[in-house]
Order: C-alpha cells, then structure tokens, then sequence
C-alpha cells in the first residue's frame, strides 16, 4: 500500500490507473489516425491537383463557344438564274406629251376621243371636199385613203394651241398622225394639231405639219418616228427619203399660221 499525498492508495488501485491511461493514449492514437485517413482520402480537389484513383469525376459545365453556329441561308431571288430577255417587238411611233401649260387633266373630253372612228373637221389634207373627214376603223374609206394613226401611232395631249377667245376655259389640244395615200404607192404624212370646238366636242384640225413629199417614183417617203410637244413647239425625230434619221423641231409662223422648222 502507498501514500500518495497523505491519501493511502492501494495496489489495487494503481493498477487501475495504469490501466485507464493506456486505454486512452490507445483512443487518441486512433482518432488521429481516422483524421489522417480521412484528410489523405478527401475527393475534394483544388485547380492544379490531381483526383485520387476511384474518385468521380468533377462536374465540369459546358463552356460556350463564341463562335456562333452558321445555318446555310436559303438561295435568294439573286442567286437564281436569270430569265432569258424577251424579243423585242416591233416598234410603232412614240409620242409624249409635255405640255406648257396646266392642261384639262386626264379626265379631258379630248383624250375620250376614239379617234379610229372620229370626225374632224377643216381637214384638206386628207383630200376631201367636204368640211369633215369622218374616219371609220382608222380611215376615211376613199380610193385614195387617209388613215388616222396608223401604224399603232398614238395621239399626244398637251396645251400648245391658242384658245379663242382668250379667257375660255382652258382645255387640252391633241397632236395625232395622219397618211395619205395607198400601200405601194406614194404616201405622205402629216402632223394634225386637233382642238376641240367652242361647244366643248366638235373635233377641229389646225394647218398640219406635213411631212416631205415622197419619191418621184413612189416608192419612198418620209415618216415621223416620234413626236412630242415641249411647251408650244413639236419636237419629232423622222426617217427621210434616204433612210437616214433627223430631230427635228416646228413652230406655228404667227397665232393661226403654218408651222415652221426652225
């Protein structure tokens, strides 16, 4: 039996002691060794490290490309062949108005005017003794024919004529193309300024603008290939006895003279 510290401790109890003390060094000895184990074994992995055999995978997320995806775009009407051109049709001649003042609109009694069966009055150029040359399916029907607008000849509108009296209310003039004579033979044609009347619907010529004479023979003559009007003057381009092709230009000689080339 011992005396520890004026306390008698038996044998018995030492023993116990010692035993206690072994037990928990043992204790400690194995948890720091499950901690060690647990620290080495840890699949948790920082940039740089590399993962334990066995361990998963890390969840790596996608990155986005910047690239972005490219879809073939649909052929537009651009990259289709073009169609083949079309032939060209056989030209009549043109005419264009431009006229030098407000005319009566597209609404004007004139330009209503059917002018394959109309009647025109104070027209000797078509060879007529009477006063009104009455055109029917585009001519007047004589042995000598005078047709109007032949050829698929247009009219051309426009204010270019002098209205009588001065402060009547204005309306549009028209230029139309006449021919006299017969196919294969000699033919000439003409320029027909056209006004309507004081009563708003007679039909009335003004001195036409004639075209040259044709061949002595007969078999040539001169045509008007366009016409146009530029304010008061008559512009045309025309096909002369020698095939070559002129501009040329009129103006009336005076309020109610011929027309004149300048």
């Amino acid at each position: 039996m011992n005396w520890s510290g004026g306390r008698r401790i038996s044998t018995q109890d030492s023993h116990f002691h010692g035993r206690f003390l072994m037990r928990t060094n043992r204790l400690l000895g194995v948890l720091l060794a499950l901690a060690v184990t647990a620290g080495c074994s840890s699949t948790e992995r920082h940039p740089g490290e590399a993962a334990p055999v066995g361990s998963p995978e890390a969840d790596v997320s996608p990155i986005a490309s910047a690239t972005p995806s490219v879809t073939p775009a649909e052929p537009t009407a651009s990259t289709k062949p073009p169609k083949p051109p079309k032939s060209p049709k056989p030209t009549a001649p043109t005419a264009t108005a431009t006229s030098g003042r407000p005319g009566g609109g597209p609404g004007s009694v004139i330009r209503e005017t059917h002018w394959r069966n109309a009647n025109v009055r104070l027209l000797p150029f078509c060879g007529e003794s009477d006063d009104v040359v009455a055109f029917r399916d585009g001519s007047n029907g004589h042995d000598i024919p005078c047709r109007i607008l032949p050829g698929g000849a247009r009219p051309v509108y426009g204010e270019f004529l002098v209205e009588e009296p001065a402060n009547a209310q204005s309306r549009e003039d028209a230029l139309v193309l006449v021919e006299l004579g017969n196919p294969g033979a000699a033919r000439q044609q003409a320029l027909v300024p056209v006004q309507l009347g004081s009563d708003g619907q007679t039909l009335e010529a003004w001195p036409v603008i004639r075209g040259d004479a044709p061949s002595a023979a007969g078999d040539k003559m001169m045509t008007f290939t366009s016409y146009r009007l530029a304010g008061q003057t008559v512009v045309t381009t025309v096909k002369r006895l020698d095939g070559k092709t002129e501009n040329r230009r009129y103006r009336q000689a005076g309020m109610y003279g011929p027309w004149e080339q300048f």
